[in-house]
């Protein structure tokens, strides 16, 4: 009924790899651009003024300054520090900062994290244990953000939040206790 096989010899030179560890979190997570690379600012390394770039960027030196990558990922890591404001598509913070982060898709603030300032993005991941001091705004039509990118972020443009405004300016408090009429639902406005 049941037979049992003995296993086929395996080849003296056949080699079995070990098995694969976990990955590290300092370069195995870091974002890369088309090209397979990424900007990274050293531990060693110090920067006054501004940095701007059209790549991903990995932070684990010091920045004083604006840190400009608004169509990219932004990463600080533990040993990172940041005095300044950071613009980018997906900012990810391990490190400290100060001053304004701006995300128009995401922001990722890890448990190593310790923040002083403002948080402007559409969608906050905070870790328990972060240390973070400031205000948080997450409306996606939040004008230093729109300003910041420019209307790219979704379909989103400062005519939307306008054209809001109006309605309720236009809003009529009698219209929410009367109900409409079918002469209200079916009226066709003609030229």
């Amino acid at each position: 009924m049941f037979s049992k096989h003995k296993p086929d010899s395996v080849p003296a030179d056949h080699t079995v790899p070990p098995p694969t560890s976990p990955k590290s979190t300092t370069q195995a997570d870091v974002p890369r651009d088309k090209a397979g690379r990424s900007a990274i600012i050293g531990a060693q390394t110090s920067i006054k003024g501004s940095v701007i770039g059209e790549e991903e960027l990995v932070i684990d030196g010091q920045i004083v300054g604006t840190v400009e990558f608004k169509n990219n990922s932004v990463s600080i890591g533990k040993a990172g520090r940041v005095e300044g404001d950071i613009y980018a598509q997906t900012l990810d913070v391990a490190g400290h900062v100060e001053g304004r982060l701006i995300a128009s898709h995401k922001i990722s603030i890890h448990h190593t994290a310790y923040i002083v300032g403002t948080i402007i993005t559409p969608c906050l991941v905070l870790e328990d244990g972060a240390v973070f001091q400031g205000s948080i705004d997450m409306d996606a039509e939040n004008e230093a953000l729109l300003s910041a990118f420019e209307g790219e972020i979704g379909k989103t443009t400062p005519h939307h939040a306008q054209d809001r405004e109006d309605a309720v300016d236009d809003f009529d408090e009698a219209d929410a206790t009367t109900p409409p009429t079918e002469e209200d639902i079916y009226h066709e406005d003609k030229p």
